[in-house]
């Protein structure tokens, strides 16, 4: 008979628990659970959105939020207190490079106050890999660099290493101040000229102005002729 009663007390938690799950649940609702945002490439990113709605009658502020790696936050909430009938639209963008191949089920925990349990979301997709010939803007973003030739235009036309792009030296100091102003910090500039040294006197006057994201390339031209000789050097003006 003890036994009985043992296993009547244990259901009875077991409903009690459940009975706190789905309180909480409807104090606060999602527009949807799972977001699926379907088939994509490795590479590409996706915008996540949910919508959370304030069915209780008092006051509910989001005290964390938990999210998995690749899910980030593209608006910050500026306001987490939500008052009764509120709704909050929480925005994330999916990045899904690191993810090829893979079936992604991944939970979004959201935590209350004043609430029992957090509100469990979830984003879900499949991420085909990239094919051989493909290549993500994040791993070309990734440490991207920028090669300025501060040569005369006639040394540059003459011979140049692929992809440079010609700045006159005395230009180059306003060109690289207002090109920072809109680049994020990955942003890497190697300035070349013909023997290393009107570039380094033009990088120090950089690096004192602040713009330690820019270097001189030592022995410029001449340099990369004796290492390289003629790799990767072209001439015209493209």
């Amino acid at each position: 008979m003890k036994k009985f009663t043992g296993l009547l007390l244990i259901s009875g938690c077991m409903i009690f628990i459940t009975a706190l799950t789905v309180k909480a649940q409807t104090e606060i609702s999602a527009d949807k659970k799972v977001y699926d945002f379907g088939i994509i490439r490795e590479g590409k990113n996706t915008p996540v959105t949910f919508i959370l709605k304030n069915n209780s009658s008092k006051k509910m502020r989001i005290k964390e939020i938990r999210t998995f790696a690749a899910c980030v936050e593209s608006v910050p909430l500026t306001n987490k207190l939500m008052h009764p009938g509120d709704s909050i639209s929480l925005e994330y963008i999916f990045e899904s490079l690191g993810y090829g191949g893979v079936t992604v089920n991944k939970k979004i925990e959201v935590y209350f106050s004043k609430a029992n349990n957090p509100l469990i979301l979830y984003v879900r997709g499949k991420v085909l890999p990239l094919q051989d010939y493909q290549a993500s803007i994040g791993e070309m973003s990734y440490n991207f660099f920028v090669l300025i030739d501060i040569r005369s235009r006639d040394e540059f036309i003459k011979q140049h290493i692929i992809g440079a792009v010609h700045i006159p030296s005395q230009k180059i100091i306003e060109w690289v101040q207002q090109t920072i102003k809109k680049s994020s910090d990955e942003l890497i500039i190697y300035i070349m000229s013909e023997k290393g040294s009107i570039s380094d006197d033009t990088v120090k006057t950089l690096w004192q102005k602040g713009y330690t994201h820019v270097f001189s390339l030592i022995g410029g031209m001449e340099e990369w002729k004796k290492q390289k000789g003629q790799d990767l050097l072209i001439s015209g003006r493209y």
